[in-house]
């Protein structure tokens, strides 16, 4: 599995009759993922790859590219439809954090409940295919986790249907997907990541926006310091609150029960706070 969301459809899936090898440690970036010499080993005689494709983690690819024509590549992208990148907000400046696809689509397709369930789909084929004495189990399985993932998009689109604002100003432009499916304006915002202090045009910008757009919260990726996204805020006139793009989990959290699920679930809580909806 290329990266934590698809490896979590895996466990589901799968469960005890499939055997995951993670390719990015737990609690990293997936994009600049780089392969060792041991994980390359490893997928030279594994099953499967399940990964996405245009260029959402070049090392996973080039190495998908080389392997053994015994290992089948499953390319997940391929079950999503994907979206244009969205432009950040006129006026600021800087590069704007979040990802991009070689055909400059946004690659962030699992933050919406139902990619993930075209993908985990895809996954109870693949695996079928694969061990097709244990495809009744794969399938069943898979019913389960997307009656799960069907529960909550019901819950994303219930609880965002009334709100005071409908733009989702954050600084990583990973929520395109939820915004969308979600009747959002997801507004990204230039010069605020953990290497970049926001200019004061930028933060003038960002204020004047804020205020026309009714604004009161500004989203900030997990990453950025507390310090930073405090500051920010404070200048802007808006409380800072985290999102996760659920990218990567940590060990601890991992450990502790954390998934996509239970992330998503916070995540919609605190759009839910900042956009005030009822």
């Amino acid at each position: 599995a290329s990266f934590y969301p698809i490896e979590e459809i895996l466990r589901q899936v799968g469960g005890t009759h499939v055997n995951i090898v993670e390719l990015t440690p737990a609690g990293q970036g997936a994009h600049d993922v780089q392969l060792t010499a041991k994980q390359l080993n490893v997928l030279s005689s594994a099953s499967a790859v399940f990964y996405i494709s245009d260029g959402f983690q070049p090392d996973v690819e080039k190495a998908v590219a080389s392997l053994p024509a015994a290992v089948v590549p499953v390319d997940l992208l391929q079950s999503a439809t994907l979206l244009e990148v969205v432009a950040q907000l006129e006026g600021t400046e800087g590069e704007t954090d979040g990802e991009v696809l070689a055909s400059g689509k946004d690659p962030h397709v699992w933050l919406d409940p139902a990619n993930m369930i075209a993908m985990t789909k895809a996954v109870a084929d693949a695996l079928s295919q694969l061990s097709p004495d244990f495809s009744a189990q794969f399938n069943a399985a898979a019913k389960s986790y997307i009656a799960e993932l069907q529960t909550l998009g019901n819950e994303i689109d219930t609880e965002l249907a009334t709100c005071e604002s409908r733009v989702l100003v954050t600084s990583h432009r990973a929520f395109a997907y939820l915004a969308k499916r979600a009747n959002l304006r997801q507004v990204a915002i230039a010069g605020v990541n953990p290497e970049e202090e926001p200019s004061a045009k930028s933060l003038e910008v960002i204020a004047d926006f804020a205020k026309t757009n009714m604004v009161s919260t500004i989203f900030f990726e997990t990453l950025l310091p507390a310090d930073l996204a405090k500051t920010l805020a404070d200048k802007v006139g808006a409380t800072a609150d985290l999102l996760d793009p659920i990218e990567g989990i940590s060990s601890e959290d991992l450990a502790s029960g954390a998934s996509y699920l239970t992330i998503q679930r916070d995540n919609l809580s605190r759009i839910a706070k900042g956009l005030r909806c009822s």
